[in-house]
């Protein structure tokens, strides 16, 4: 595990140089998945291949009639989609909400639509081609106001980033641990005699986010996003981070775009927290509990329509 990325090095470069993220390996998991989980394998016209899920249903998805509001909740850069689910008490904390929970395979493509390789188009995937396959396939309300999305690490990055760019989808966004400094800082002046590895690093990091100061490059900075989106069209936000995390210090840097255009958000930063499940197993249930105070998430369906509709 990184522990404390040196600041000059943007995260994307930090994660490909060491061959690691700054996350808990997948190792240091239990093994037990919970029982009320479903694998689903679809095929992706964006990504030109099969891909899996990972859907979590309510208790009662079975036997009930409703329709259920939908999470997607996004694995991290060294993680899969077991992680949410072996890594902290999610399935418990679930049972005690009416949606469902989907973790999409999204490889190490961090989210976003690589600006080199037509065929790692991860922004597409998850807005396209996931969330249609699960509103075909399971009883979703498939609304932007009852969907959500959350993500840990490089999935906190991924969630912050869709949900701003695609404010019109979701609801609510969370991001535990984001890593947003990826695609935002500056990747480092390399001198002549950088080690190839070092070159390799920056030469993958442009190709999937594009030269710094670029159009492709600010198009998947979370911090352009937040300085542009209409104050009134940015969703509910809740951002979670360790205080002794590789990521606070970035995450403070975006707060305050935030706080500078009066973004409604609410931070927890708890210490002494580092970048592990403790923190995201500590925090995920409160995020859930206050998506159930949002209209679409904490009203129940019944045989399609719901008990109070959105105005």
């Amino acid at each position: 595990m990184i522990q404390r990325a040196r600041r000059a090095i943007p995260a994307l470069l930090v994660s490909w140089l060491l061959g690691v993220a700054s996350f808990a390996a997948a190792s240091d998991l239990p093994t037990v998945l919970p029982q009320n989980v479903k694998v689903v394998h679809f095929p992706s016209a964006s990504l030109g291949d099969e891909r899996t899920l990972l859907v979590m249903l309510p208790a009662d998805y079975d036997t009930a009639l409703r329709r259920y509001p939908t999470l997607y909740l996004l694995h991290g850069y060294d993680a899969d989609i077991t992680g949410w689910a072996r890594g902290t008490n999610l399935s418990a904390y679930a049972a005690r909400h009416q949606l469902i929970i989907v973790t999409p395979d999204a490889s190490r493509g961090w989210y976003v639509n690589s600006v080199s390789d037509p065929k790692a188009r991860f922004e597409d995937f998850i807005v396209k081609d996931v969330i249609a396959h699960v509103d075909a396939h399971f009883r979703t309300i498939p609304e932007p106001f009852a969907r959500a999305i959350a993500g840990v690490s490089m999935g906190g990055f991924g969630a912050t980033l869709l949900g701003l760019k695609h404010h019109d989808t979701f609801a609510a966004i969370g991001s535990f641990s984001g890593a947003l400094a990826a695609a935002h800082e500056k990747p480092p002046a390399l001198a002549a005699d950088a080690p190839e590895a070092m070159r390799k690093a920056l030469r993958d990091y442009e190709a999937l986010v594009g030269r710094f100061g670029s159009q492709e490059q600010k198009d998947r900075d979370p911090f352009e996003l937040a300085a542009k989106i209409p104050v009134e069209d940015v969703p509910m936000l809740f951002i979670v981070c360790g205080g002794e995390d590789q990521n606070s210090e970035t995450t403070h840097e975006f707060l305050s775009v935030l706080a500078k255009r009066r973004i409604p958000y609410e931070y927890r930063e708890i210490s002494p927290r580092e970048h592990d499940w403790r923190i995201w197993d500590e925090e995920i249930p409160v995020f859930l509990d206050k998506l159930d105070r949002l209209e679409g998430f904490g009203s129940a369906m019944t045989e399609g329509r719901p008990e109070h509709p959105r105005p």
